[in-house]
């Protein structure tokens, strides 16, 4: 069985970084700060870990991206970019892992809502989105 790259929590935290700098170049009328959350994102992280170890690895692989995106995006652990950090964070997974995330421009939004509709739930993160986010990358992933 292959071994499972993940992503830690200082790669995520620079993530974040870059995209709060690109926002603030671009945005000098509405400067994002960086603060962050580590034990949230450790409770994500754990989470990853933790899901479809059960799985065939192709299975494996997207559910632990579902979580990883899915669950960047419940815990809100910057004060801002939270979203493009999980879908980064999320690419750069699978990329370490041997697959590729293509998102079409036009299909961008769809992702968003799932990311949007998943924070709604502030006790846990909600199963049935995770579904729905499965689909999604199923549906967008390549090996590479």
């Amino acid at each position: 069985m292959q071994e499972i790259r993940y992503i830690d929590r200082q790669r995520i935290i620079d993530i974040n970084k870059k995209i709060i700098r690109l926002w603030n170049a671009r945005h000098t009328d509405r400067l994002e700060s960086v603060n962050v959350g580590t034990d949230r994102i450790d409770g994500v992280l754990q989470i990853v870990v933790s899901a479809g170890n059960d799985l065939p690895f192709e299975n494996m692989i997207i559910e632990k991206a579902a979580y990883l995106v899915g669950g960047l995006a419940w815990a809100q652990a910057f004060s801002g970019g939270n979203k493009r950090t999980a879908v980064l964070s999320c690419s750069l997974f699978l990329s370490q892992n041997g697959h590729r995330l293509n998102i079409p421009d036009d299909e961008n939004p769809q992702l968003r809502q799932l990311l949007y509709d998943i924070q709604e739930e502030r006790s846990e993160i909600n199963r049935q989105i995770i579904e729905k986010i499965i689909l999604y990358i199923t549906k967008h992933i390549s090996v590479v």
